[in-house]
């Protein structure tokens, strides 16, 4: 017996890493896409296209899009108005243009909500306002938010108050739903990545939970004991990859030889293309960036290194200065023009700057800028290079089929780093929407059972009633 699939709309859907995990779990069917960079949203059509029934997608400011196209999007994938079972997305609360409201958007205005005027003054909070009035029209059964932690304690220009405090009091007083709201790390749900999120989940349906977690740090043994996995590590990622060539990759063929032997379970889970992981390219690094890489050790951070490194320059440095009876000062600058001293190892950088993943533990949390290795630990553990970024897709929980689209012209080009890495970065982890929804399913499931049995129970009173 099949289970019913539930629907979702996705507003800043990005790539679509949410509607991904949604998807992989076998209960629902997306139905809309809605974002404003075109490269995103044309890999969120190109990874649906073989959907039985492939998701609307709008390309789109939620801010200029009023709400009468998107249930008019919506009646078109079969769904009448009222009748969404999850919505979800990930409005920026904070560093995006300052979109001042136009008499477009003010027409799909619904209601004013009780915080609506603190959220309306300052034009930070714009697209979490435009979503709550989205949600407010289409009445999903499920609404869920997902932010940076910061959101939480995000304030509000000129006044107190926290904007997480003021979106709960307009789900729960405004549009009637009861919320649950916590910070999960997506290690804990099996993402090979300490990343930290900030989610929202509302039901109109019953109470707002979440989902149980199935990972945990190895160290805490009750933990385990208690039926959960150890965290997956950055070697259960991306250990069975082969090292990458500097290559073009197509969609329409490839080397099959970068699958390595033996792959962890979580790599084996991953392996869904059957042929070859798409996107694992890397790029060309600067000597000078190479030459700083080749010292880190990893899982170490720069301050740690830096620190080592001078340590054993000095060591040199005195040694030169001895035995040829020169300054110090000479000595280093001599060391330098040798080679022997690398004078990066001097500057002080941001603390993860340039260090190589640890291979026993997660990943940091993988960012945008994960192709620019002064940016974080986004170096290899052991090879010359940055991750690639069919390594950054597995490192948040991207399974090797979803193929990154890195040009809106060119459906094949998906070699272009900067674009792919953007939209890898920015994306929820496959893994932690696809418990998210899950859970959801599992309660929308007990919905329907309750209906079904009401619904029984009055036909058959009825039927009493008519036979007397």
């Amino acid at each position: 017996m099949s289970q019913k699939k539930y629907t979702l709309a996705e507003f800043f859907c990005g790539c679509g890493g949410t509607s991904r995990g949604f998807t992989r779990s076998g209960r629902f069917r997306v139905a809309l896409g809605n974002d404003v960079k075109p490269e995103a949203l044309k890999t969120f059509q190109f990874n649906h296209r073989h959907d039985d029934l492939p998701p609307a997608t709008i390309c789109q400011d939620i801010r200029l899009l009023d709400v009468d196209t998107i249930h008019e999007t919506l009646k078109g994938q079969g769904i009448a108005q009222g009748d969404l079972d999850c919505m979800i997305g990930g409005p920026p609360c904070q560093g995006f243009s300052q979109l001042r409201r136009t008499e477009q958007r003010d027409k799909g205005k619904i209601v004013k909500f009780s915080g609506y005027s603190q959220l309306a003054h300052d034009p930070r909070n714009d697209l979490v306002l435009r979503y709550l009035e989205v949600a407010e029209a289409l009445q999903p059964k499920f609404l869920v938010i997902e932010n940076v932690p910061q959101m939480l304690n995000h304030g509000f220009q000129g006044r107190l108050g926290k904007l997480s405090e003021l979106v709960i009091q307009m789900l729960e007083r405004d549009l009637g739903y009861k919320v649950e709201v916590a910070v999960v790390n997506c290690a804990d749900y099996g993402v090979p990545q300490l990343r930290e999120r900030a989610i929202f989940i509302a039901s109109s349906i019953g109470s707002a939970s979440f989902p149980k977690f199935t990972h945990a740090d190895p160290s805490k043994s009750k933990l385990l004991a208690e039926g959960r996995k150890p965290w997956v590590t950055v070697a259960d990622a991306i250990g069975d990859l082969r090292e990458p060539s500097l290559h073009v990759d197509e969609l329409g063929g490839g080397p099959q030889d970068l699958y390595g032997e033996n792959p962890s379970e979580y790599a084996q889970s991953m392996r869904t293309s059957g042929a070859f992981p798409f996107n694992h390219v890397t790029r060309s690094y600067k000597q000078s960036v190479l030459n700083i890489i080749k010292e880190m050790r990893p899982g170490q951070t720069w301050d740690a290194e830096s620190e080592r490194m001078r340590a054993k320059y000095a060591r040199a440095i005195a040694k030169m200065a001895r035995d040829k009876n020169i300054l110090p000062e000479e000595a280093k600058l001599a060391l330098v023009q040798t080679g022997s001293i690398n004078p990066a190892f001097y500057k002080d950088y941001y603390w993860s700057a340039y260090s190589r993943l640890a291979w026993d533990a997660p990943a940091l949390t993988i960012t945008a800028n994960a192709n620019f290795l002064g940016s974080g630990r986004f170096s290899h553990p052991t090879e010359m290079r940055g991750i690639t970024m069919r390594e950054a897709a597995r490192l948040q929980s991207f399974d090797d089929d979803f193929r990154f689209v890195t040009s809106c012209d060119d459906e094949a080009d998906t070699a272009r780093m900067g674009t792919g890495m953007d939209m890898i970065g920015e994306a929820v982890p496959p893994l932690l929407s696809q418990a998210i929804a899950v859970h959801l399913a599992a309660q929308l499931d007990a919905r329907e059972e309750s209906v079904n049995v009401s619904t029984k129970a009055k036909a058959k009173s009825g039927g009493m009633h008519a036979a007397v």
